[in-house]
C-alpha cells in the first residue's frame, strides 16, 4: 500500500523511495504530466537539489516507477491468488463471490484503481508501463483460466472466458472506480459469464438466454 502525500510530506527526511512514493500517487492524480520534478519538489515541500541527490533526471525516476509499480502489483496478484486458495475460492464462481463481497478497490489498496488506470493511459505512450502492464495482465489471465478449469475442466476456451472474468473484474476497479462499482447490469454480466463456462465445458447444454431481471434474481437467492 502507497502511504498518503500527507503521511510523506510529513517525513523530515527522504529516501529515493519516498519519492517514487511521491511521484506514483502523483501519476494517480494527474497522469504522467504531474510527473514534474518541478512539481513534485513544490508539491512536497522539497527541493529539486534533494531530488537530484538521488536520480540523475526525470527519465530514472519514470524507470524507477514503473519498477516499483510492477513489484507491487505482482506481489499483489499474487496475494489475492494465494488468498482465494487458502479460502478454497480458486475457481471461477470463487473469485466472482469474493470479489462482489470486498467490493470496489478493497484489493487494490490506497489509490490503487485510480494508479493503475493512469498507469494504462501512460502505457499508450511508453513501452516502459507497458511492458510492466503486459506482465501483470498476462498473470492474471493465467490465473483466471485455471480458475475457469478449477471448476470447469472440460471447458473448450478457458482462456477467452478467463479474459472475460479479467475485463468484468477490470471493469469494476477501472472503468467504474466509485462506490458503487458496476452498474446494475454488472450483476446479470456475472450470471451470463458463468453459464457461458458452463455451457463451453457442456456441448449438450443450452446457449445462455437472456438476463434475469433483478426481481426474478432476488427471488432465487
Amino acid at each position: 500500500m502507497l502511504p498518503s502525500e500527507a503521511e510523506l510530506a510529513g517525513l523530515k527526511r527522504w529516501k529515493r523511495q519516498h519519492w517514487i512514493e511521491f511521484a506514483l500517487l502523483a501519476l494517480a492524480r494527474g497522469g504522467i504530466e504531474a510527473v514534474r520534478i518541478e512539481d513534485l519538489a513544490r508539491r512536497s515541500g522539497r527541493t529539486p537539489g534533494s531530488f537530484y541527490s538521488h536520480f540523475p533526471g526525470r527519465d530514472a525516476l519514470l524507470d524507477a516507477m514503473v519498477g516499483d509499480w510492477l513489484t507491487r502489483q505482482l506481489a499483489r496478484v499474487e496475494w489475492v491468488h494465494d488468498h482465494l486458495r487458502r479460502t478454497g475460492r480458486f475457481t471461477l464462481s470463487g473469485i466472482l463471490q469474493d470479489a462482489a463481497e470486498r467490493g470496489p478497490g478493497r484489493w487494490t489498496g490506497r489509490s490503487g484503481s485510480e494508479l493503475e488506470l493512469a498507469m494504462r493511459i501512460w502505457a499508450r505512450s511508453d513501452p516502459r508501463a507497458e511492458r510492466a502492464l503486459s506482465e501483470v495482465d498476462a498473470l492474471r489471465i493465467a490465473a483466471a483460466r485455471d480458475m475457469v478449469l478449477a471448476e470447469y475442466p472440460h471447458a473448450r476456451h478457458a482462456t477467452e472466458i478467463g479474459l472475460l472474468l479479467n475485463w468484468i473484474l477490470a471493469g469494476r476497479h477501472i472503468v467504474f472506480p466509485g462506490p458503487a462499482g458496476l452498474p446494475a447490469e454488472g450483476d446479470a454480466a456475472v450470471e451470463l459469464l458463468l453459464e457461458l463456462a458452463r455451457a463451453d465445458a457442456d456441448p449438450g447444454r443450452a446457449a445462455p438466454g437472456p438476463p434475469r431481471t433483478p426481481a426474478a434474481r432476488r427471488r432465487r437467492t
